[in-house]
């Protein structure tokens, strides 16, 4: 019951992260993997699997209108539930997909009344310029109708769905789940081709391709890679030149 609530907690922290934090990546699943794993009790599984769904979903985030599937509780969700039935990546894979549909269908069922009522308010305090006010329904009534239920889906299919699952994950032949570890690598390659096509164009593509260079023809690690973009990224932008504006008095 205490892992299944502090699997719960980690659910809701990872829910928030957009509305609360800023998109801080500290909800992805390479990042709430490890954490999940050490409230289970096999920290290596849990990066292992955190690993495999962060490739599967790299591409998967939320751009202007387009809302992608739930990844963040779901991805908790399916690494709990991998670890706690012993059959590791093939399993956290087939269920990552479905529960995260599922999950951006029950998060929005659940957001839609709290979340119009809070946008009335926030745009009513607005107009009164009540920043405080606006601020308050901002930062507790959005997040908590988001996290909540998300969270709250988690502990009830960890504390209780544990045989259940089990029972059903019995059932699938062999051949499903080696099919199914088979398909992790394969999506692996889908999410690196979804973040590709977000950077396809003819001012950014080309660092990647650079990144690609220093991996495979330099022999250059992710460490080194990283700093090397760092220090690119400063020589861009202290030469970016940008066009001075007079101030108009109003």
């Amino acid at each position: 019951m205490i892992q299944a609530l502090l699997v719960a907690v980690v659910a809701f922290l990872a829910s928030i992260d957009e509305q609360t934090f800023g998109a801080c990546m500290m909800s992805r699943p390479l990042f709430t993997g490890p954490i999940v794993g050490l409230i289970m009790g096999d920290v290596t599984t849990g990066i292992i699997i955190g690993a495999s769904l962060e490739a599967m979903f790299m591409g998967s985030i939320m751009v202007g209108s387009a809302v992608p599937p739930e990844v963040y509780a779901s991805s908790v969700l399916s690494i709990a539930v991998a670890i706690q039935s012993g059959t590791g990546v093939g399993t956290a894979v087939a269920l990552a997909l479905p529960l995260s549909i599922f999950l951006q269908m029950w998060r929005k069922f659940c957001y839609a009344i709290p979340g119009s009522w809070a946008g009335k308010q926030i745009e009513k305090a607005v107009n009164e310029r009540n920043i405080k006010k606006a601020n308050l329904l901002h930062l507790t009534v959005v997040p908590l109708s988001i996290g909540i239920p998300s969270a709250l889906l988690v502990f009830v299919a960890v504390a209780f769905g544990a045989d259940t699952i089990n029972t059903v994950l019995n059932a699938i032949p062999t051949v499903v789940m080696d099919g199914f570890n088979v398909a992790a690598g394969v999506l692996s390659c889908v999410g690196l081709a979804l973040l590709i096509k977000m950077m396809s164009n003819s001012k950014v593509l080309p660092y990647l391709f650079l990144g690609f260079i220093c991996v495979i023809y330099l022999g250059m690690d992710v460490i080194g890679v990283a700093v090397a973009g760092l220090c690119i990224a400063f020589i861009a932008v202290s030469n970016m030149k940008f066009d001075t504006v007079e101030e108009e008095d109003f």
